[in-house]
């Protein structure tokens, strides 16, 4: 009984404590599982994008309700995981996307080239990717992630609703590096 009821003022506390601190409920709609692991990019029901930072849970939840607080914190099954606004097509007022992680464009896709690609970056420059798994993107899609340092990236594709791994093999390229680059690539 006693068990019990610390369960029970537990729940009470951190539910009112999550709600004192401008706190809304939505839902993940995709990935799907949310995982709930470091640089994961999300989308909830309101149509906002948010990633995962400094956490490995491995939660595989399907279509979770969550709830998200001071744009900061996600409440899920009774753990807290700290998240950053990413941006979205319908953004919450006074929400800024992190320009770090805003969504840039595929512009340049050729067949027979390895998975190498290139995306219009946000501060103009192009970044030289190749696709390592998951959704297989194409030209004119968007894609979201962590695109500012070299290695493998986990990423996420607003406009399929969908994830995928890349590598940034370059950044911030001018027009005719990347070009040139991509052309060794191509090779």
């Amino acid at each position: 009984m006693k068990l019990i009821l610390n369960i029970l003022f537990t729940f009470l506390v951190f539910n009112s404590f999550a709600f004192a601190q401008n706190c809304y409920r939505t839902g993940i709609v995709a990935p799907s599982p949310f995982l709930g692991n470091n640089d994961e990019i999300f989308k909830t029901s309101d149509g906002r994008l948010w990633q995962v930072k400094y956490a490995y849970e491995y939660m595989y939840e399907y279509h979770p309700t969550v709830d998200i607080c001071n744009d900061s914190k996600l409440i899920i099954k009774g753990k807290s995981l700290n998240i950053i606004p990413v941006g979205s097509s319908q953004s919450k007022k006074n929400s800024l996307p992190n320009k770090t992680n805003y969504p840039v464009k595929i512009v340049y896709y050729p067949s027979g080239c390895r998975g190498y690609f290139l995306a219009d970056g946000d501060v103009g420059g192009i970044y030289l990717l190749e696709w390592y798994g998951g959704h297989e993107p194409s030209k004119g899609e968007s894609i979201v992630g962590e695109l500012r340092s070299y290695g493998f990236k986990d990423v996420f594709y607003p406009d399929s609703g969908r994830s995928g791994r890349v590598y940034v093999d370059d950044y911030m390229l001018s027009k005719s590096s990347a070009i040139e680059k991509m052309q060794a690539k191509c090779r």
